[in-house]
């Protein structure tokens, strides 16, 4: 029987009803799910991983992230604690593989992360917004060992969490702005940084990412959604240097690291 954790039942509670995941019945909305977002153009810059290349995501949710990069020739898994959300993928995927006309190899697994065990070595192994769930710091450090465990010597663990040093920080917390309603840490970079090194990183590169997206998220009003949307794109021309003012005004961070070889 698989014994879940208690933040994989607080999930699972959290996903009945719904999640992020969508439908494709178009051609256009085809070709928006095969685009790789800016995110993964970061990921894949920073790791210079190739198609072909085995992925493993931790808390896969309904494929938004698998399933493009399946469609671009990567070979990937995934877990999910959630019977619903996983259904959900496998809906999106076969949307994916009627339009694209073939099939993904993508291999799904139900269960509690912290449970799961793998031969299988993984060049890339990462998570999008769930690592940060874990509120419990011991329970945080094997969810992260559990994902350098399930990579290969020389490949790359990937986090991406939201940033808990942005100015608007308290007022999404407060009023569930942005995203699920399951209680997370304030990550900020040195906390990522010695996480990683603590569960055998070699190297530690922390992104700030989306610069003042955490204002997209609070006007009300058609012109302060406007000059919001003006400032966040052009935030995203300047370069990716971490620095004071980017990590304070970023929504998010990217965290890359590298397995040791020893």
């Amino acid at each position: 029987m698989t014994r879940f954790s208690d933040i994989a039942r607080r999930w699972q509670a959290e996903l009945e009803a719904g999640g992020y995941e969508r439908r494709i019945t178009t051609s256009a909305e085809f070709r928006r799910l095969l685009r790789l977002s800016r995110t993964w153009r970061t990921i894949l810059g920073a790791t210079r991983l190739r198609p072909g290349a085995a992925v493993f995501e931790f808390g896969c949710g309904g494929g938004n992230q698998l399933i493009p990069l399946a469609l671009h020739g990567y070979r990937c898994a995934g877990i999910d604690c959630s019977e619903d959300v996983l259904a959900r993928f496998r809906r999106l995927m076969a949307d994916a593989e009627r339009f694209s006309g073939r099939r993904l190899r993508i291999r799904l697994h139900h269960g509690d992360f912290l449970d799961f065990r793998s031969d299988e070595p993984h060049e890339l192994v990462f998570n999008f917004g769930v690592i940060e769930h874990f509120l419990d710091d011991d329970e945080r450090r094997r969810a992260v060992g559990r994902m350098f465990s399930l990579c290969a010597p020389g490949g790359h663990v990937v986090c991406v969490v939201p940033s808990g040093t942005h100015p608007l920080r308290a007022r999404m917390r407060a009023e569930g702005l942005g995203g699920y309603r399951v209680p997370e840490i304030d990550y900020t970079p040195a906390l990522l940084e010695a996480e990683m090194r603590e569960a055998g990183s070699s190297a530690v590169r922390v992104i700030p990412h989306n610069l003042f997206g955490y204002r997209l998220l609070v006007a009300a009003t058609a012109v302060p959604r406007l000059r919001h949307r003006l400032v966040f794109w052009g935030a995203q021309l300047l370069p990716r240097v971490r620095s004071r003012f980017t990590v304070r005004h970023a929504s998010s961070f990217i965290c890359v690291a590298r397995k040791s070889t020893g």
